[in-house]
């Protein structure tokens, strides 16, 4: 478990510095810190772009282990998916209506 969560802050903390622009990792952990960094481009692009996604990704992987979790609980099923609802179902006719619908609301 210890590996895990330290493989997590690992692969969080190379999300920060991999991109279209690679941002050195003394710079990264300078921005973290607070610290500051030399490069204000550097600093815009970690604190507005990928750090917010950084966090919602990991937000949103915990919040659809936990739904998956509920979902086996609920049903007494290890094998209890999303089709069990109709949650896939009901999710690609909200697809469906957006494209059908999005052009003339949007």
């Amino acid at each position: 478990m210890l590996l895990l969560l330290l493989s997590i802050g690992v692969l969080a903390f190379l999300n920060l510095m991999v991109g279209s622009v690679p941002i050195p990792l003394a710079d990264v952990w300078d921005i973290l810190t607070g610290r500051g960094c030399d490069n204000e481009v550097f600093t815009n692009i970690v604190l507005q772009t990928r750090l917010p996604q950084t966090l919602t990704a990991m937000a949103c992987g915990a919040g659809l282990s936990v739904a998956g979790l509920e979902m086996q609980t609920v049903f007494h099923n290890p094998l209890a998916g999303p089709s069990v609802l109709g949650i896939s179902s009901a999710a690609s006719l909200g697809v469906a209506f957006m494209v059908l619908l999005g052009g003339s609301l949007g």
